[in-house]
């Protein structure tokens, strides 16, 4: 497969109708886990461990929903954070485990965000934030962030207590939203959410922040981009019927 980094339509299949509603995955694709760096390097771990950190707790709670099992973001954190500081031989005092979840709690929004929803706040297109993470945690982000989303907008899979990419996530959304699945996109940074998401029916938007390609062995995303405004332009600008 090419590179898929420039802003245009993937093609795969039929064309897209507009979507009546979107939902966003939250962290990375909103909100930007860059600013978390500074809490490992403060503690002498190497720059490479925040992705680490966020991999490893992702495979954990991922895990967890394919063994049918839930388990809570914060559990997962701690113990991701103990598997990378244990790994790399860096002292982790007790305290840390509370200390990361309070900075996760206070990342910024990227930039890309606020004009982004203004396009669909703009067509009037309902949308809804759909979180492997704390809902609490969730809300305090929109909140600081100033963005303008209700808490009936955010939604978290401590409701089904299974995680993204299982479907029942995805299911409760779309029966939130009243929409049907085929006119429902799901927009994230992440191609594993939107393996999950496609699987369950719903359209597929990726936001390539990383430039990396996408991965063969999923469904190609139906549109991307590199930047979350291009993508919300893509989608709107796809014919209603």
């Amino acid at each position: 497969m090419a590179e898929v980094t420039n802003d245009v339509p993937m093609e795969d299949g039929d064309a897209m109708l507009r979507p009546l509603a979107v939902i966003f995955d939250v962290n990375e694709t909103l909100f930007d886990l860059r600013a978390l760096a500074s809490f490992f390097v403060d503690r002498g771990f190497p720059p490479y461990a925040l992705d680490w950190w966020f991999a490893v707790l992702l495979r954990d709670g991922i895990a967890a929903g394919a063994a049918g099992r839930f388990a809570a973001f914060p559990e997962l954190a701690r113990d991701a954070l103990d598997e990378v500081a244990g790994r790399l031989e860096c002292h982790l005092d007790d305290e840390a485990a509370v200390a990361i979840l309070q900075e996760f709690a206070r990342i910024p929004a990227h930039p890309d965000v606020v004009p982004a929803l203004r396009i669909l706040q703009e067509q009037q297109t309902p949308y809804l934030a759909l979180t492997n993470g704390s809902g609490q945690v969730a809300t305090n982000l929109f909140a600081g962030a100033g963005l303008s989303v209700s808490q009936d907008q955010i939604l978290s899979v401590e409701i089904t207590q299974r995680w993204k990419p299982c479907h029942e996530p995805y299911d409760f959304a779309i029966t939130r939203l009243g929409v049907p699945s085929n006119r429902v996109a799901m927009v994230a940074s992440h191609p594993w959410d939107l393996a999950g998401a496609s699987a369950a029916g719903l359209l597929t938007a990726w936001v390539n922040r990383s430039g990396r390609n996408f991965p063969r062995a999923f469904r190609s995303p139906d549109v991307m981009a590199t930047t979350l405004d291009a993508l919300m332009a893509q989608l709107v600008a796809a014919p209603a019927s």
